[in-house]
């Protein structure tokens, strides 16, 4: 299954000029755009990884019209899968400049943007279906409070946390220099975060890895249930 809704390089351009260089980059747009058609390919690989997931979770949870948060939105660049199956679709994201725009250019409707701040206050507990955490939990230091926050947030035994973490290993730190970027390594990998979300309460239900298994995977990919 491929991203039913991928944002074309123009809009993308458009997008990184109104970003700061960092933040783009963060948002991984420079290598949605890069002219290695093979590391083009692995950043639209992930997407598409997590689009497939989304589907899968988003069945089996077996309501209509969900509620999804997507946190650490970035460009937004799911919105449009999430559209298929949610009433109410929550981004949040500190930067929300890039998913403003694409809400905009594609009139989507039912999408609220929220800074990090915002969407504590403003989701309510046991009201969310399926939360999407695409490389953004390895940001976030200490994690311990928003996990707990995630887990208030899903609806029941149903509801599912679908996370896709970097290994920080070395075929992945070789992938970030060849795609030129400069910016820090992680301190935290997916090895050291899956055991704390798995602390908080969280079961492991699904893991697979990109590109393929033990050294040479780069993301682990992986689905929870509360």
């Amino acid at each position: 299954m491929l991203v039913r809704h991928r944002i074309d390089d123009e809009l993308l351009r458009e997008m990184a000029g109104r970003l700061s260089t960092e933040d783009a980059a963060e948002m991984a747009i420079p290598s949605y755009l890069h002219k290695n058609p093979l590391l083009r390919s692995m950043a639209w690989w992930r997407v598409d990884v997590l689009a497939k997931r989304l589907d899968r979770a988003a069945r089996a949870v077996g309501r209509n019209e969900l509620t999804i948060v997507d946190y650490g939105c970035g460009s937004g660049v799911l919105f449009g899968d999430a559209l298929r199956f949610a009433r109410d679709l929550v981004g949040v994201d500190l930067v929300l400049d890039a998913a403003k725009l694409l809400v905009e250019r594609r009139a989507y409707r039912g999408v609220r943007l929220l800074t990090p701040d915002e969407a504590e206050t403003q989701i309510e507990p046991g009201s969310v279906d399926i939360i999407l955490a695409g490389e953004v939990l390895e940001h976030i230091e200490p994690l311990g409070p928003i996990l707990q926050r995630f887990r208030s947030w899903l609806r029941d035994d149903r509801s599912r946390l679908l996370v896709t973490l970097p290994t920080e290993n070395q075929l992945y730190q070789l992938g970030r220099k060849i795609a030129g970027f400069s910016g820090h390594y992680h301190h935290a990998t997916a090895a050291t975060i899956t055991p704390e979300i798995q602390q908080v309460g969280f079961t492991l239900t699904r893991r697979e890895t990109i590109p393929l298994p033990g050294p040479l995977s780069i993301y682990w990919c992986m689905d929870f249930a509360k």
